[in-house]
């Protein structure tokens, strides 16, 4: 009996201790919580405003954990806790900061429970003290911080909203999936697979395919190869130097995705002229880039966000290989039979994890 009453004894006593910690769970639900909603749940674990710091664009609000005081003036917690929240225009992410290794390690098994996976966490030739856990549209961006003589056990949360299905119109609106997990959750696993991309020479990067093998087809190019995240850009239509396509020569001439400027692999150079309403110049047969419309051609057409390449059905000639620039309209009246082959789609600006 004695035993069991210093049991329970003990347990009130140092409870407090790890009592303002936030679980993993607590921290993902505050992705969804309101500002005033925010403060009032950090403010019941004791964390208090401290600094807004604007950094750009971006504005970071510090929230700082202040435990009870005992009657002998000592702090009832020594672990020191900060949560910070930053917002850049719509986006924002709540980073969890502690001194304590426990604390972090227990968060991040959490997450491991919850489905959170880090493709490289395992890999002993990956040499890095940052890990990013990825599950459905969130991330956790986990990593060992050393300031002055501190070091703190941070985590970075976010969240990413995207795109319903009755606003998915346009190519461009793919760019709102900025990893391969965005796409798994929202097009599902059995449509999206990874592969590796062959450019010319030895050059190959991990990528992720939309709708492979299908006139749907979309080929993500990571800049994060790494955690298949961070869009360097995409491509549609074209025959493509794919790892998983090297015994299937299949090749779709049309792509169904179509810029906003209607433009789409497959479409005819008279159609992409008269969309443009201005002739344009492009790459001839002995440039470094042959059937690449200049990105700085003017008209209605954004060739600069949008990499147009052309391919053609009779530019065999020696005509067409010696030339280094070639225009539009020169080429439709030579008789030249040139078509939209790929489209290379960049993203125009990113948000605070993209």
């Amino acid at each position: 009996m004695k035993r069991t009453a210093f049991i329970f004894y003990w347990i009130v006593l140092t409870s407090p201790v790890y009592s303002q910690e936030l679980s993993a769970n607590q921290l993902l639900d505050m992705l969804s919580l309101t500002v005033p909603k925010l403060e009032t749940r950090l403010s019941n674990k004791r964390y208090y405003a401290d600094t807004l710091i604007f950094s750009g664009d971006t504005a970071v609000k510090t929230f700082r954990y202040i435990p009870a005081i005992k009657n002998n003036k000592k702090r009832s917690d020594t672990v020191s806790r900060k949560l910070l929240r930053s917002v850049l225009k719509e986006s924002f992410t709540n980073t969890y900061q502690t001194t304590s290794a426990l604390e972090y390690t227990n968060i991040i098994s959490e997450l491991k429970k919850n489905g959170f996976y880090c493709e490289y966490e395992k890999d002993t030739a990956v040499h890095t003290i940052s890990h990013l856990y990825q599950y459905e549209a969130y991330t956790a961006d986990a990593s060992v911080i050393k300031l002055d003589s501190t070091t703190w056990y941070s985590i970075t949360f976010y969240k990413k909203l995207l795109p319903v299905d009755s606003d998915l119109h346009f190519a461009e609106d793919l760019l709102d999936f900025t990893s391969h997990e965005y796409l798994v959750y929202y097009f599902g696993a059995h449509n999206v697979k990874k592969d590796i991309f062959y450019f010319a020479g030895n050059d190959i990067v991990s990528c992720s395919v939309l709708f492979t093998n299908t006139s749907r087809q979309v080929i993500f190019i990571w800049k994060d190869e790494k955690n298949r995240r961070k869009i360097d850009n995409l491509l549609f239509g074209g025959q493509h130097k794919l790892k998983s396509h090297q015994e299937n020569e299949k090749f779709f001439a049309e792509n169904s995705w179509k810029l906003k400027s209607k433009v789409h692999a497959g479409m005819p150079l008279f159609e992409l002229r008269t969309l443009n309403e201005q002739n344009f110049a492009f790459c001839g047969g002995s440039a470094a880039n042959p059937g690449l419309i200049f990105p700085e051609s003017s008209g209605k057409i954004d060739f600069e966000n949008a990499g147009v390449v052309l391919g053609c059905m009779n530019c065999d000639d020696d005509n067409f290989q010696s030339s280094k620039v070639l225009y539009a309209d020169k080429a439709m009246n030579d008789g030249r039979v040139l078509f939209v082959l790929t489209i290379a789609l960049y993203p125009r600006e990113t948000g605070l994890f993209d």
